[in-house]
């Protein structure tokens, strides 16, 4: 539908005798198969007319042959949809007042209408949900790698200004514009982690299930093995629990749901690409002092602590739906989870000892189960990382007009 549509549209556009601009809103990992990219359209691997007149006689089974070929380096069907109906764009619309808008990965709100609004868990959103509920622990990916995560309103606010400097500007071929934060305000998925943990130990969600730590682990074979070893593995054990009293399988579902959401955004958590962003800089420059005020799309502003605060705070009330007057209860909650955690830790360690070092003396296995217990309530209740400032709730209303 990414190229069909874009056919569609185009060819009512021709229809339509006063176009005045027609914006169409792509993506900046369309060519995710390059680490440098440029506001240009590129080549396809094959043209969208001859691929799609092939497809008409190709049973599933060639289709499903021939996927890999067409695909290359890209993660998947999206990215290369994208690409291809960009090139349908310069065949079919250059006569057309048309610009195209390259958003990045797309996050919750800046600041208009409401600072870290947000309704779904598409992208990063369903990613930080998991993690404050304690449901993710480790995701896959480098935590050096730039997370070009741009605000849904920075994008919108370029959309409306594009479209309006495209009605009175001429162009020899159709502008591109990336809409991404990389080149110009750069953050790193360390950063993010770091935050993640601190917040949501600070602001908790009113039902964890584990305590809320995220690590980011380079090989893909050792988060695997941390992500079966410690959530598919106890998943199933509480199902197969959970059977004698009912049919429902519920925590096994859930962690297949994590599983492709994380397998989603894996290529992009691994790789760092460099996103030209002159056309950015350019509109910006050319915006007056009045429309910058209303329509402000200049990432350069964007202060990281202050956004994902409002973002993780905007998963709690808009996504998950937790109300910030029952914050003390959420808090007391996360103290009894660090608290079992501790004692079930202890007995673990106990019974190891007892196993493995049966010659030792009882107070030898007393001492051992009270170390594992200290450890880990230590582990639970102070955060190693980082510090990273966090604003008050007081802070938050002000800004949010709570």
């Amino acid at each position: 539908m990414n190229v069909l549509g874009t056919q569609r549209l185009v060819a009512l556009c021709h229809m339509i005798k006063n176009l005045l601009v027609l914006v169409h809103v792509s993506t900046a990992y369309a060519n995710c198969d390059k680490s440098e990219i440029l506001e240009i359209v590129y080549p396809p691997p094959v043209p969208p007319n001859k691929l799609f007149e092939a497809i008409d006689w190709m049973d599933d089974v060639v289709i499903d042959a021939i996927t890999p070929h067409l695909l290359g380096k890209r993660p998947n069907t999206y990215t290369l949809t994208k690409a291809l109906a960009e090139v349908q764009l310069m065949e079919d619309a250059r006569q057309l007042p048309v610009i195209i808008v390259r958003p990045s990965i797309i996050g919750a709100m800046w600041r208009d209408p409401l600072p870290g609004w947000t309704d779904n868990y598409n992208g990063p959103t369903g990613i930080f949900a998991a993690c404050g509920k304690g449901v993710l622990t480790n995701m896959c990916g480098s935590s050096s790698a730039k997370a070009d995560i741009i605000p849904v309103d920075i994008v919108s606010n370029l959309m409306i200004v594009a479209a309006a400097h495209r009605t009175y500007t001429e162009y020899e071929s159709i502008p591109v514009i990336h809409c991404c934060s990389g080149a110009l305000n750069p953050i790193h998925w360390d950063f993010i982690v770091n935050f993640i943990e601190h917040f949501f130990r600070a602001y908790p969600l009113n039902e964890c299930y584990r305590i809320p730590s995220t690590h980011f682990h380079s090989s893909r074979l050792l988060f695997e093995f941390n992500f079966y070893l410690k959530h598919m593995g106890p998943a199933y054990l509480i199902d197969l629990l959970n059977a004698f009293w009912s049919p429902k399988i519920r925590f096994t579902r859930v962690y297949q749901k994590v599983l492709r959401l994380v397998e989603t955004l894996h290529y992009f958590t691994t790789r760092g690409w460099d996103f030209d962003s002159k056309g950015l800089i350019e509109l910006w420059e050319t915006t007056s002092e009045e429309d910058k005020k209303i329509f402000n799309f200049d990432v350069r502003q964007l202060n990281w602590n202050s956004y994902l605060f409002d973002y993780l705070m905007g998963v709690k009330r808009y996504v998950v739906k937790d109300r910030l007057e029952e914050l003390p209860k959420a808090r007391r909650n996360l103290s009894w989870l660090k608290l079992y955690a501790a004692v079930f830790n202890a007995l673990i360690w106990w019974i190891s000892v007892r196993i493995f070092a049966r010659q030792r003396s009882r107070r030898y296995r007393w001492f051992s189960g009270s170390i594992g217990f200290l450890l880990t309530y230590i582990w639970s209740n102070y955060n190693f990382r980082p510090p990273v400032r966090l604003k008050s709730l007081e802070e938050y209303k002000q800004r949010t007009s709570f």
